[in-house]
């Protein structure tokens, strides 16, 4: 039988399409209808969750401090203008004009905001802007540390332990290390604390986060100089040269600065996921300052979001307080965000999970300055857990275990870790199961359409989200309903939070070019089983990535669980922080209990990082 349509003898069907075809010829339907409403849960937890909360937020500060939800509302939207000016189309005439008026409106709108704050709420966003430029000029050192580092056979193990630590953690050792120091010293002023639990505050900031952002930077750097055509891109040849020495100096500097632009172009999707994270912890500094700051001195270095805690659990104030002051730190994440937004395209050859392993004899030799510089900051990146190891040993009564034992025989604290495992692992099964549909959806769209832009602009804005904003909303909604001291509230939160970041990681690792081969495995036709095996072949590093980071979030968690926990959910961090205000007392103890409660995130790092950590994060490069 044959027809215009359709051909069909002995037994092979032909049949014309309307239309190309595109992906492997296999059995199934495509797997974006089966999974049409998977991707509902995450919509809804992140709308019930962040959306609605951060919208009562933004309703109960108009209502309370309408001059302060304005000033923020003109000032972002002068801000992102400043922003846009660079791009081309304007004249210089248009530029100069436009940049002036804007400049102008933001910082009249600056003004107002400041004047609708009190005095010590300015204070505190202050130090908070120098936390956030702390932050970024620490993910600019990561960078040059990474590139000058990246054909070194550093030991990576000690500089990234301190990553899978909390800040709990970070500041009982660093208080230890600083108090011991300003007693050696002779500080004795108001002044000199202040300074010197300043700088153990980014000290210990430092020491959490440097030895992440240069290992993923350096591993992603790697990478780019593996694949032929991103090295190429990144060393352009000079064509040419001055005759002048002048002129070779000036030719000098612009191909630094150009190779720096490229630079950053190359490792781009990567640095807005580190950039995300670190500007979001600069902006959010809060545990280390609870327990590392003496309480009569918190009021000379807190942060903002420490002063916020301080007016959401003052009665007298009212909650529309807390929730007005809560926005303009809402606005200075998202700026950053939006500083460090430049879009996750699909620079990747293929699938997520082919690993890149550079050739060792490939590798340019080291010199041993080098090398000795690299082995002494790791070095002395174990020093603070060498310095709570010897306060848990050598106690004033004399040597022994003592610190340790009281640890293990406290029943309290042993079941609150049980309730920190439990509460981490289900809401890390709830994450990874959430976000794995809509990350695959989200990668099948073009990136350069509007609804991809637009989705990819939401998560981010999410991502960045101070607590803040939805935990005020939150708290008052468990406290109404009698939810407090029970642990779903806390598991749905910690999953609603990590979401966005989530499928941002997941997605990076499911783009493929179009039309390639990747991008027909994964989206052409398929039975569900295969589209299964074919998502963890590409993306199982990244999904192992998110799980990883998503429990060492919860367990090292002390913000959202001090806002929303009860007696019968505390987590441990809550419990240790009881041991602070006693802290001389009982520094052995808590050292102990500080160092019991690292071994478990610290031991995950250290057996994922390699394997799985880095390729889901960085794209596929395996060191």
């Amino acid at each position: 039988m044959t027809g215009i349509s359709g051909f069909d003898a002995a037994g092979l069907k032909l049949e014309l399409t309307p239309r190309r075809m595109r992906g492997p010829l296999v059995p199934g339907g495509r797997p974006r209808r089966w999974l049409r409403w998977a991707g509902v849960p995450a919509l809804v937890l992140m709308c019930a969750l962040l959306i609605a909360p951060a919208v009562w937020t933004v309703w109960t500060a108009a209502v309370a401090r309408p001059q302060v939800v304005i000033s923020c509302g003109v000032l972002a939207v002068a801000c992102v203008g400043l922003t846009l000016i660079p791009r081309p189309g304007l004249s210089v005439e248009m530029r100069v004009a436009s940049g002036s008026v804007l400049a102008v409106v933001a910082v009249a709108a600056l003004w107002f905001l400041g004047a609708a704050l009190t005095e010590d709420g300015v204070w505190a966003y202050l130090r908070t802007l120098v936390w956030v430029a702390f932050g970024i000029m620490l993910l600019a050192v990561a960078l040059a540390i990474a590139w000058w580092s990246r054909n070194a056979r550093w030991v990576w193990a000690p500089l990234i332990v301190p990553f899978g630590i909390s800040a709990f953690v970070s500041g009982v050792a660093f208080r230890l290390i600083f108090e011991y120091l300003a007693a050696r010293l002779g500080i004795d002023t108001v002044g000199g604390y202040r300074f010197w639990y300043a700088a153990m505050l980014g000290s210990a900031f430092l020491w959490t986060w440097l030895g992440f952002l240069t290992g993923l930077l350096r591993a992603d750097i790697r990478a780019i100089e593996s694949d032929s055509v991103r090295s190429g891109y990144l060393h352009v040849p000079v064509v040419g040269a001055p005759s002048t020495r002048a002129g070779l100096r000036s030719e000098r500097v612009r191909a630094r600065v150009a190779f720096v632009g490229r630079l950053l172009a190359s490792v781009r999707p990567v640095l807005l996921v580190v950039g995300l994270v670190v500007g979001v912890a600069a902006a959010r500094v809060f545990d280390v300052v609870l327990i590392g700051v003496p309480g009569s001195m918190q009021y000379e270095v807190d942060s903002a979001t420490v002063h916020w805690w301080r007016l959401a659990t003052d009665a007298d104030l009212g909650r529309g307080a807390a929730a007005a002051y809560s926005l303009p730190l809402a606005l200075l994440v998202g700026l950053v965000a939006w500083s460090l937004q430049t879009g996750v395209r699909g620079q990747r050859k293929g699938r997520g999970a082919t690993t890149v392993s550079p050739a060792a004899d490939g590798r340019p030799r080291v010199g041993p300055i080098r090398v000795l510089g690299i082995a002494a900051v790791s070095a002395a990146a174990l020093v603070p857990i060498v310095v709570l190891i010897g306060v848990c040993l050598f106690t004033p009564s004399g040597f022994g275990f003592s610190g340790f034992s009281t640890m293990f025989r406290d029943e309290a604290l042993r079941h609150a870790w049980q309730i920190t495992a439990w509460v981490a692992t289900m809401a890390t099964l709830m994450v990874v199961a959430a976000a794995l549909p809509v990350a695959y959806r989200l990668a099948a769209l073009r990136p350069e359409g509007l609804a991809s832009k637009i989705t990819v602009v939401t998560l981010v804005v999410l991502s960045v989200l101070p607590a803040q904003t939805y935990l005020g909303a939150l708290d008052t909604f468990i406290d109404e309903y009698g939810l407090s001291g029970t642990r779903i509230p806390l598991i749905f939160v910690h999953v609603a939070a990590g979401l966005p970041i989530a499928v941002l990681i997941l997605r990076g690792a499911l783009l493929a070019l179009p039309g390639g081969s990747a991008d027909d495995m994964l989206y052409g036709l398929a039975t569900p089983e295969t589209t299964l095996r074919r998502l963890w072949e590409s993306a199982g590093p990244a999904v192992i990535a998110v799980a990883v980071l998503e429990f060492i979030q919860v367990w090292n968690d002390f913000f959202i669980g001090l806002m929303m926990s009860g007696a019968g959910a505390s987590p441990w961090s809550l419990l240790l922080w009881g041991g602070v205000r006693r802290f001389n007392e009982s520094s052995a103890e808590l050292a102990a209990g500080a160092l019991l409660s690292a071994a478990l995130p610290v031991l995950l790092l250290l057996l994922t990082w390699r394997r799985w950590l880095v390729p889901g994060l960085t794209g596929g490069v395996s060191r």
